[in-house]
């Protein structure tokens, strides 16, 4: 490990020589707990949208899109393909 600058608010990052991974030695925050997770996904049934779940239980944007991603992805029972071609046009 090696330091490597400062992040944007002014912590100390450093970076691993053997993969290259970007890390703080103390994040500020952790994992977001299952409490929450249930409380997102009760709000995905009840059709609110991204941002404004995003703004109410105080995740980012970002990984919440992720979750929601990853939510979608286990719930598809099957991958559909691409959709079928249209007629060529002569």
């Amino acid at each position: 490990m090696v330091r490597n600058g400062l992040t944007h608010s002014g912590t100390p990052g450093f970076r691993c020589r053997g993969c290259d991974r970007r890390f703080v030695a103390a994040p500020k925050t952790g994992p977001v707990p299952d409490a929450t997770k249930d409380l997102i996904r009760r709000l995905l049934a009840e059709r609110v949208g991204i941002r404004a779940i995003a703004r109410v239980v105080g995740v980012s944007r970002s990984w919440l899109q992720g979750f929601v991603n990853a939510l979608y992805r286990e719930g598809t029972p099957h991958d559909p393909g691409l959709p079928p071609k249209s007629p060529a046009r002569s």
